[in-house]
C-alpha cells in the first residue's frame, strides 16, 4: 500500500532551501510515529536535507542519477522498482516523504494521504503538486492548537482513495 506524507502551508509551500520553513514539533512526532518500521521513499534532494538515514526505516532514494549513498540507504533508479516493492509486500505501508517531483510521479497510484495542513502562508521554493481531493475521502482530521511556541493553527488530515 502506498501512502504520501507531508506538511504544507496554506499556500502549498512544502520546502525552502531543502528544509521545512517552519518548526512544528507535533508534526515531526507524528511523522516519526507513522513511518517508524516502514519503508520511506524520497527524492535525491529530500535525502540531501537529512544528515543521515532515518533510523528504523528502510530508506530508499528515487533518482536516475548515480549516487553515493551511506550504508543502509537503497537507490531505486526507476518507479518500476517501487511498484515491485509494493507488489511484493501488498500489506506493507510504504511512505513517500518527498519531494515535489516524487509526489507528483507517485500520486496517481497512492492509496492513502497523510497531510499536515498549516493554516498560514510561508515563503518557500518547493510546492506540493495539485491534488484532486474529489478522488479522496477525508477519514480523520485532528486540529492542532496555536501556542506561544507555535503561533499558527494546523490539522493532521488522513485521506483514503475513494
Amino acid at each position: 500500500m502506498l501512502a504520501l506524507i507531508w506538511a504544507q502551508a496554506a499556500n502549498g509551500v512544502i520546502g525552502k532551501a531543502g528544509q521545512l520553513p517552519w518548526h512544528l514539533p507535533a508534526d515531526l512526532k507524528r511523522f516519526k510515529t507513522l513511518t517508524l518500521h516502514h519503508p520511506i521513499v524520497m527524492g535525491r534532494k529530500t535525502f540531501a536535507g537529512f544528515k543521515r538515514p532515518l533510523p528504523y526505516r528502510q530508506n530508499i532514494v528515487l533518482s536516475h542519477q548515480p549516487l553515493i549513498l551511506p550504508a543502509g540507504v537503497q537507490q531505486f533508479k526507476q518507479l518500476d522498482e517501487l511498484w515491485a516493492l509494493i507488489a511484493q509486500q501488498p500489506d506493507e505501508l510504504v511512505f513517500v516523504i518527498g519531494g515535489s517531483t516524487v509526489f507528483e510521479a507517485v500520486l496517481p497510484r497512492a492509496d492513502r494521504l497523510y497531510r499536515t495542513m498549516i493554516n498560514q502562508d510561508f515563503t518557500g521554493d518547493t510546492w506540493m503538486p495539485a491534488i484532486d481531493y474529489t478522488q479522496w475521502q477525508l477519514t480523520t482530521q485532528t486540529p492542532g492548537i496555536a501556542t506561544a511556541a507555535v503561533p499558527y493553527t494546523y490539522s493532521f488530515d488522513e485521506f483514503n482513495r475513494r
